[in-house]
């Protein structure tokens, strides 16, 4: 079988539901738990990609990662019928689809996301992760959670493991617009490079613009042109419109070595301190109940008091489901498809049917695939008889004929991406189009 189908059933237990989104290197299905009902996303490897090891290393990231809180739950892996397969869990809209929906983010919420970026990067690096893509599109959060999460992590790179081959110059990984300045001159990316991005991300969700996105059409020398401008100008320009500490944040990031081990705890201090900012306010698509604290020590007494209540809540409903089993089913279905629903609004439903609360779905790409300007993996020989719960080492690069092949692919695909985003979540970086030529030649 050369595809997953509708209504397949994958590890005996989750069903698939329809296709998200798709690019080059495979497809993201939304996905059911038949024991729980619950949603998953189902990305699947195409099979003429399997060379490339995108999923493989992916899986193998994460797997790293698992326990980190804002990365990708990591639910099932392995081959099915030919196809390398990962489930993970639903994690909501990019920051595109909300900065499209709202128009702009108010200040509290971008140092809300500042700071739990920095706080996702810093327990990643301290795990040697590095995840080379940072851009809004890679940036994820539910309207019923003050979480958000960073999730891509086919192009990320561990930083123990060191390519067989050395190149003089590096092909350029990430994306144009907020790649680091080191990415667009083929040097060797580190922590450094994440957090530089992350600045180009916050600086975009303020000004909704970037200097260098004029040059995003252009079609020749394009990533080097980009990335002399980010050499260039200088960080006040690039600043410019934004609060003192945009700039004080980008100012430390351009002072740090490549190897140098970045001051996670300072980079926080910038959004953490500021009057502006208080760190229990819930983002701007937050759409539960909820009021802006003066004070930490009132959120933490509202906090201890809504647990009581709803612990008082949970015991009257044990009890009207023993008085009442009928009602208890329709409870119990209530929590099995909705699984945010709480205590307050089971009772709710119980009481009156007038005042019943239903949870809304939401469908979007929960789980992007690679959609950086260029990608380079090394080609390596790869055993049928090994699974995806055997990672051999993979190198950092491909050989060239194979770049320019997987780019020829991408190409292919720019047409149906666009007609997807034209009527769902913008996950693909469709203004970034895909690298034409190769940074050098083939001898």
């Amino acid at each position: 079988m050369s595809d997953i189908q509708q209504g397949q059933i994958v590890a005996n237990l989750y069903k698939v539901l329809k296709l998200l989104s798709q690019g080059s290197f495979g497809k993201v299905y939304l996905g059911r738990n038949l024991q729980t009902g619950g949603n998953v996303a189902i990305k699947v490897e195409k099979q003429q990609m399997q060379r490339f090891f995108s999923l493989n290393r992916e899986i193998d990231i994460l797997t790293k990662l698992q326990g980190v809180q804002g990365v990708p739950e990591l639910i099932w892996f392995g081959e099915q019928n030919g196809l390398q397969i990962m489930i993970t869990n639903m994690l909501g809209f990019d920051l595109m689809h909300y900065l499209k929906k709202h128009k702009k983010f108010s200040m509290d919420c971008v140092y809300n996301i500042a700071y739990q970026m920095l706080e996702i990067l810093e327990k990643s690096h301290k795990l040697n992760i590095i995840h080379r893509d940072l851009k809004p599109e890679n940036i994820l959060g539910r309207a019923n959670s003050n979480q958000i999460h960073l999730i891509d992590f086919g192009i990320a790179k561990d930083l123990t493991k060191q390519s067989r081959y050395t190149y003089q110059k590096i092909p350029f990984i990430g994306t144009s617009r907020y790649a680091s300045i080191a990415a667009h001159f083929g040097e060797e990316q580190s922590r450094k490079d994440d957090l530089e991005a992350l600045g180009y991300v916050l600086i975009y969700l303020i000004k909704q613009e970037l200097p260098w996105m004029k040059c995003e059409k252009i079609k020749e020398n394009r990533l080097m042109k980009i990335g002399q401008m980010k050499k260039s100008i200088p960080l006040e320009k690039l600043c410019e419109g934004c609060p003192s500490q945009i700039l004080n944040y980008m100012k430390q990031i351009q002072n740090l070595a490549s190897s140098q081990i970045p001051n996670y705890r300072k980079l926080k201090g910038l959004f953490e301190n500021s009057p502006l900012h208080i760190q229990w306010v819930i983002f701007d698509w937050y759409q539960g109940h909820y009021r802006n604290y003066q004070t930490k020590q009132e959120w933490k007494v509202n906090q201890q008091k809504t647990k009581k209540y709803d612990s008082a809540q949970q015991i009257q409903i044990q009890l009207s489901i023993e008085k009442t089993p009928s009602k208890a089913s329709r409870i119990n279905r209530s929590t099995t498809m909705n699984g945010n629903s709480n205590p307050s609004s089971q009772l709710n439903s119980m009481e009156s049917d007038n005042k019943k609360r239903s949870i809304k779905s939401t469908e979007s790409i929960y789980v992007d695939f690679v959609n950086s300007d260029s990608y380079f993996l090394s080609k390596k020989t790869y055993s049928k008889a090994k699974t995806v719960n055997h990672f051999s080492e993979i190198e950092e690069f491909m050989p060239l004929r194979d770049q320019l092949q997987l780019m020829q692919l991408e190409n292919q695909d720019l047409e149906v991406k666009h007609h997807l985003l034209h009527y769902r979540s913008v996950n693909f970086n469709f203004k970034n189009p895909i690298q034409k030529y190769l940074q050098f030649q083939i001898n």
